[in-house]
């Protein structure tokens, strides 16, 4: 319960995201403009109000010298000298770029426009009269890098410090999201693990919480429902087995008087009797016979509940194929059915009870039978491969339809009555793969595309 209170909220969970991006924003921006104005103050960087008090220095100079020459001008500034009425004269601009300072000028302004976003600079101009001419210096609005080999390769400071810290900031915003993103995948673990252990049915774990209140929220409802869920199991086993223990006994307990039945009704069918008396007994024997059937029926049922008790040995693969095409023969011929068999890369030795498996796959061979319309056609293959043996009855009737692809190995499912045996009472493949899985293996029900009929497939 100490864990329990120590949780955070969810909400408080993505301020604390929202939180760090805003802190890493704002040290971002910090950081780059501290950077920017230490970059001044070391001569990095040559601010604009320093350039124009270097062209105010050189002023006097450019106004009393005879002609302007480059040497007067600034490092980081251009120069045209252009007559009173704007025509060009001479220097480092050219006359397309003189003519657009002259207009500048004229109109009243000293600077052009300027973009962050598109990297343009803006340039702002210094007239300087002289006499019947006037000196045009051109300089950045922007600050400048003082090596030259920057100016020329890099826009203006100002705007790499903008995308500098565009850059960062996105780099942030996917670096935290990746951080707190992998953190909200960890406090998901233990409710991803209970409702993968509550669907697999494994009901002994504890629950381990996240630490986040709504998260353990829902994993206290799963632990609610876990809980609930195991008596219930436990409840519904229990039952279950006293089912299985009583109609065991039941059945036990009813072959007795079936028997006593029988033996009497055989006796008194051996006496002297009128038509009448005799044809009486006849049916005391016939539903007798039922009776047996039933109960057979059921003590077959609950051995396949409970399991058989396998006795596998080692047995000659030859042997137990030919014990069991001469099962399959005598079963088809009854229909007057064709049979195919197949073998490939079959060991010499299997290890199998023997009589069981003989039983489920003939199991499924009476099925086969059942379903095949006379004079159809039984295909029978059986193949090793890595360690696991495959048998495969495919019969010529209609197929099996949805539902039974579902639910064929169900205890007492019979599906359509086309496809229904009245003498096996759909136990023939609950039966079968009772046997299959104790010997680790598994039954495989389908439809065989080819020709349409159905295919069951064992393997283990």
């Amino acid at each position: 319960m100490g864990l329990r209170n120590k949780n955070i909220k969810l909400r408080t969970f993505f301020v604390q995201y929202l939180l760090a991006l805003f802190v890493g924003f704002l040290l971002i921006v910090l950081i780059g403009v501290g950077l920017f104005f230490t970059s001044w103050k070391t001569g990095f960087l040559i601010s604009v109000g320093d350039v124009e008090d270097n062209i105010e220095s050189k002023k006097t100079e450019i106004v009393s010298a005879k002609t302007v020459s480059a040497d007067l001008i600034p490092e980081t500034c251009e120069y045209a000298v252009v007559s009173k009425n704007g025509e060009f004269l001479s220097g480092s601009m050219t006359k397309s770029e003189a003519d657009a300072a002259w207009k500048v000028i004229q109109s009243g302004r000293r600077t052009s426009g300027i973009s962050l976003m598109t990297g343009l600079n803006a340039q702002c101009y210094f007239p300087v009269e002289r006499q019947n001419e006037i000196c045009i210096v051109e300089y950045s609005a922007l600050s400048q890098f003082s090596a030259e080999f920057l100016r020329e390769h890099l826009p203006a400071p100002e705007i790499v410090l903008f995308w500098t810290i565009l850059a960062a900031i996105l780099a942030e915003i996917i670096l935290l999201s990746r951080f707190y993103g992998r953190k909200i995948s960890r406090k998901l673990i233990p409710l991803q693990n209970a409702t993968e252990k509550i669907q697999n049915k494994d009901l002994e774990f504890e629950v381990q919480y996240s630490g986040i209140q709504e998260i353990d929220a829902a994993l206290r409802s799963l632990e609610s429902m876990k809980t609930e869920l195991k008596f219930s199991l436990e409840t519904q086993w229990e039952i279950e087995q006293r089912r299985k223990m009583q109609i065991s006994a039941l059945v036990h307990d009813i072959k007795t008087p079936l028997t006593v039945v029988r033996g009497n009704a055989e006796m008194l069918n051996d006496t002297d009797q009128t038509g009448e008396q005799r044809e009486f007994t006849h049916y005391i024997l016939k539903n007798t016979d039922g009776m047996e059937q039933y109960v057979q029926m059921l003590i077959e049922l609950s051995k396949a509940e409970v399991g058989y008790l396998l006795q596998r040995e080692k047995v000659n693969t030859k042997t137990f194929l030919d014990e069991l095409y001469s099962q399959i023969h005598a079963l088809v011929s009854i229909k007057h059915l064709k049979t195919e068999f197949e073998e490939k890369d079959l060991p010499e030795i299997i290890n199998v009870d023997s009589s069981l498996m003989q039983r489920a796959i003939m199991n499924i061979v009476s099925n086969a039978v059942d379903y095949s319309p006379d004079g159809g056609l039984i295909q029978f293959s059986v193949s090793a491969e890595k360690h696991k043996f495959r048998f495969t009855v495919v019969d010529s009737g209609k197929g099996f339809s949805a539902e039974d692809l579902k639910k064929a190995a169900m205890q007492f499912y019979q599906g359509d009555s086309s496809r229904s045996s009245k003498s096996h009472y759909g136990m023939g493949l609950f039966i079968a793969d009772s046997i299959v899985r104790q010997h680790g293996g598994s039954i495989d029900i389908a439809n065989f595309h080819a020709k349409g009929g159905g295919m069951v497939t064992i393997e283990f």
